[in-house]
């Protein structure tokens, strides 16, 4: 785990959270859960590190991740926005709203 790039005060909470749920594998989703509330997201090294705790592959970690929309492996606002593109909001000005949010200085993840 040499390429870990996390502060060892970091993997002791990660840690600690495999252990409050046994490090039983089954536990991965709630384990995940319970890491992103705390550190807001799942980057690479936090992924490595709960897959060694709980002795899964980390591509199995990663799948799970990657599969579920409420994980995340980039950090988000604290106030997260969601912007309607459906029809109906279409033909109610959404495009406006959305050009609004895109304007220089602004990042925009869809």
């Amino acid at each position: 785990m040499a390429n870990i790039k996390i502060s060892e005060d970091k993997i002791n909470v990660i840690k600690d959270i495999c252990k409050s749920f046994g490090n039983r594998a089954g536990e991965v989703i709630n384990v995940l859960h319970q890491v992103q509330g705390r550190f807001g997201y799942l980057p690479a090294e936090v992924q490595e590190v709960v897959a060694h705790e709980l002795n899964i592959p980390v591509a199995k970690v990663y799948g799970i991740v990657s599969f579920y929309s409420f994980f995340t492996m980039e950090p988000k606002g604290e106030h997260p926005i969601d912007i309607c593109l459906g029809t109906a909001c279409y033909v109610r000005g959404a495009e406006k709203v959305l050009d609004a949010f895109q304007r220089p200085g602004r990042q925009v993840h869809r």
